[in-house]
């Protein structure tokens, strides 16, 4: 299978980690009845206000990974957790809890043989046939946005966004999904943390996702 290659930009403080042990370290378990915290049964996520990149040095850079289907194609989608997204531009888009998504269009059920690729940038995204991706040992390049996390095919710099391509490059760990894929919370406390993930599109009908981008 071809996993992408997230390219940081090179102020970038946070890290794509796993699920599980990233909200351990915040005081939450996943129970039979959803994520509890002190006890107590959650609909959303409030992180601690003092939260910092360093709470989870020990974590490895992860993607949560899972295949769908659509369109004749088997979709490798890669799916990255990051706690918190600072981004803050004109007063708007910092919030605690962040997903992020990048997908490969394959014919091949092993993820060998791609042809198209999409990566989530804010509330849209952005596709290429895999042709015309850039590629690193045969593993497409992702450059990662400053805070915002927004993935794209190459450096960039806009009123919104800078993906300098200068920071580490990550071969992310790859981990399976948990039944907390259906959790029906919030992702965070801010108004605008992420929701569910299986209400998504991009997660019930990848191609039409894609389709969409840009």
């Amino acid at each position: 299978m071809i996993a992408p290659i997230f390219v940081l930009d090179s102020t970038e403080q946070w890290l794509p980690v796993a699920v599980e042990p990233s909200l351990a370290a915040q005081g939450f378990s996943w129970t039979a009845t959803g994520w509890q915290h002190d006890g107590q049964t959650v609909d959303r996520l409030d992180f601690a206000p003092t939260m910092v990149p360093t709470d989870f040095a020990d974590l490895a850079p992860t993607a949560h990974y899972r295949i769908a289907h659509g369109g004749g194609l088997f979709w490798h989608q890669f799916w990255l957790w990051w706690p918190y997204n600072p981004k803050n531009y004109a007063g708007w888009g910092e919030h605690e809890g962040d997903w992020e998504m990048v997908q490969l269009g394959c014919i091949d059920e092993l993820g060998e043989s791609p042809v198209l690729m999409s990566c989530a940038q804010h509330d849209g995204g952005e596709k290429r046939e895999f042709w015309r991706t850039t590629l690193e040992r045969g593993q497409p390049l992702v450059y990662v946005a400053r805070d915002s996390h927004a993935c794209y095919f190459e450096p960039m710099r806009d009123v919104t966004d800078t993906a300098d391509g200068d920071g580490e490059h990550l071969l992310v760990e790859l981990l399976p999904f948990g039944r907390w894929d259906s959790w029906p919370g919030q992702w965070g406390h801010s108004a605008n943390s992420p929701g569910p993930l299986a209400t998504r599109r991009a997660w019930r009908a990848p191609h039409a996702w894609h389709g969409q981008c840009r």
